[in-house]
Order: C-alpha cells, then sequence, then structure tokens
C-alpha cells in the first residue's frame, strides 16, 4: 500500500491518489503558485478557495494531469483513475446520452442529477445548467478513484445544487 508522510511527519498508510512535489507554474506576469506540495489521498475532500485570477482552475488540471506544471513532480498512485470536470465544460455534438455513454452507469448519474428523461434532447438545445448537469453525470458514470470538480455548481438551481 503507497504511503505518505503529512507536513507533520505523520505517516498514512492510505493509497495515493495524487502527489504534487514542489510545483511550480507561472505564467507571464507571475507565478500561480510556487514550490507547491500537496498529497491527496484516498477518502479525502479537498476544497480550493481563492479570488478570481488566482490560479486554482490550474492547479485543479494539474492535478488532473490536464496541464503540466513548469517545475516540480506530479505523482499519482498505481492505476488511479481520474475524473475530470472542467469549470466551463463543452460536451460533443449529439444527444445527451452520446455525451454521457450508455449503460446503468451512466442512465443513473443522469437520474440522480434530474437529467434522466433528457436522453434524446440535443446538446446544442441545453441551457448552461443542463450543461454542467449532463458534464458531470460524463464524469461519474465512468469509474474514478480521484473526482476533480472544477465549480461543479456553477449554473445549478438548488434543486441541482441538493
Amino acid at each position: 500500500m503507497p504511503r505518505c508522510r503529512r507536513c507533520d511527519g505523520t505517516l498514512l498508510s492510505v493509497p495515493v491518489l495524487a502527489d504534487l512535489q514542489q510545483v511550480t507554474l507561472r505564467r507571464s506576469d507571475r507565478a500561480l503558485f510556487a514550490d507547491l506540495s500537496l498529497t491527496v489521498t484516498d477518502g479525502e475532500r479537498l476544497g480550493v478557495v481563492g479570488i478570481n485570477g488566482t490560479g486554482k482552475s490550474t492547479l485543479l488540471r494539474v492535478i488532473a494531469g490536464k496541464e503540466e506544471p513548469d517545475s516540480g513532480r506530479v505523482l499519482r498512485g498505481r492505476g488511479v483513475r481520474v475524473g475530470y470536470l472542467e469549470q466551463e465544460p463543452e460536451l460533443p455534438a449529439g444527444t445527451v446520452t452520446a455525451a454521457v455513454g450508455s449503460g446503468w452507469e451512466a442512465e443513473a448519474a443522469l437520474d440522480r442529477l434530474g437529467m434522466g428523461a433528457d436522453g434524446d434532447t440535443k446538446v446544442s438545445e441545453l441551457s448552461g445548467g443542463q450543461v454542467k448537469r449532463v458534464a458531470l453525470a460524463a464524469v461519474l458514470a465512468r469509474a474514478a478513484e480521484l473526482l476533480v470538480l472544477d465549480e461543479p455548481t456553477n449554473h445549478l438551481d438548488v434543486r441541482g445544487v441538493a
């Protein structure tokens, strides 16, 4: 079983999902983050909070493996599958069912997110909140040990958030 050490020196015996080691990422005018170290283990929930434009979405893309840092290392546990929801998801053309996939997992995710009856609806006809729900259903319908969700409740009404 992979093990890691917390900042306080405590040794953990839980699976490591993602381990960022002294990661730095810069934009032309500034560093978004420098020498950042972070370990995400099985069962943890992590929230990233900050003002707009400070690199929250970029950090989530690095954790998810969608963007490489300028320096440092990003490691993932052996066989760890990552599900990633973008802040502003883009769905492929076609129907809701085609965007999410088939099978009971896809049907259950759509139903849970209030989109179960909309499988034949064209993606181009969806509202912003519906696009977010369908994109979230697509992520949840696939097996993943690590879910990286960038503002998953954006564009959702109270019912959708619940």
